[in-house]
């Protein structure tokens, strides 16, 4: 009889809350990728034609040793319900490029954000800053997307509030306060 009363306490303990919050760095409060994911090839490509990653390939050629695929890491979230598997991508802080590649000196990164479709992938975000949040909050049915860069030295924090549009994240909302 105690068995079948743990059961359920069990499977409530084991079972962890999506990751909402992602940093470049494994910090207090903005974690990393917790459970990272493999990257669908059909993301790949889509990263390979970003403005930012191009300049990247420029300067920086996959090798058996580091292949694209090696770059960047990804984690699960639903950004429209449980059904479907959107993803973040980060850089993955394991493989350096050249300096100036993916983070800034201040580490500020680039963020990609990916919803998955009947048939692929689609781009829906891509923004720099020291972490992004996935909010509760929808809008179009999607969830918002906060980003938060820390400039001059930590004088600064600016904010920045994505909603969904119906097609794709757009600019919102942004504040810079005076970090105190």
């Amino acid at each position: 009889m105690w068995l079948l009363l743990a059961l359920p306490v069990l499977s409530q303990v084991s079972k962890q809350p999506e990751q909402s919050s992602f940093g470049g760095e494994d910090v207090p409060g903005i974690p990393f990728i917790k459970k990272p994911v493999s990257i669908p090839p059909a993301v790949l490509e889509i990263l390979k034609n970003d403005d930012t990653v191009k300049v990247c390939l420029d300067d920086n050629k996959p090798t058996s040793e580091t292949p694209f695929s090696s770059w960047f890491v990804a984690s699960t979230v639903h950004l429209d319900g449980q059904q479907e598997r959107d993803l973040v991508v980060l850089p993955n802080p394991d493989w350096q490029p050249g300096y100036g590649c993916f983070y800034s000196a201040s580490g500020i990164q680039w963020f990609w954000i990916f919803r998955e479709t009947d048939a692929d992938y689609k781009l829906l975000l891509t923004t720099p800053g020291n972490g992004i949040q996935i909010l509760r909050n929808k809008h179009a049915g999607h969830r918002d997307i906060r980003s938060g860069t820390i400039g001059s030295a930590g004088r600064f924090i600016t904010t920045v509030l994505y909603r969904f549009d119906g097609s794709r994240y757009r600019k919102f909302h942004e504040q810079t306060k005076e970090n105190k």
